[in-house]
């Protein structure tokens, strides 16, 4: 559908997610489904980065959303991601994501360009059961 925006979350921006912009873009956008792209997805605290390239063995679990076409929303998450700051470590790129029921779909996601300083590597690639067992260890 020209000017039908998707867009790959993996973090806080998951339907899972208590953040304020997941429940605005659970509630603006439409949930396509679950899926994973080629990439590493990295632990920096209080939120995840990822970095997508084909040559990647490992995959970042996230989901799909359909975004309003005017755009207002994209622009919030931008801001939210700081793409639009100069030198940001995140843009906002193309990649190829595998939905969970094996078709695929081109699309854009928030990526870093380059590894963290600190590179500490989310193995499974899914930052919300990440979370949920960095939780149950801290207990």
């Amino acid at each position: 559908m020209p000017g039908t925006l998707h867009l790959f979350v993996y973090g806080s921006l998951r339907s899972e997610s208590p953040h304020p912009l997941a429940v605005k873009l659970r509630s603006q956008g439409r949930l396509l489904g679950r899926g994973s792209a080629p990439g590493i997805l990295y632990d920096l605290g209080r939120y995840p980065a990822a970095m997508f390239g084909t040559e990647h063995k490992s995959r970042v679990i996230g989901e799909i959303f359909e975004l309003p076409r005017d755009g207002r929303l994209l622009r919030e998450l931008d801001h939210f991601e700081g793409t639009e700051e100069p030198g940001s470590p995140l843009s906002r790129i193309e990649i190829d994501v595998l939905f969970d029921d094996g078709s695929s779909l081109r699309l854009e996601a928030y990526s870093l360009g380059a590894p963290p300083p600190i590179r500490r590597v989310i193995e499974s690639g899914d930052w919300i059961s990440h979370c949920v067992n960095r939780s149950s260890i801290a207990r």
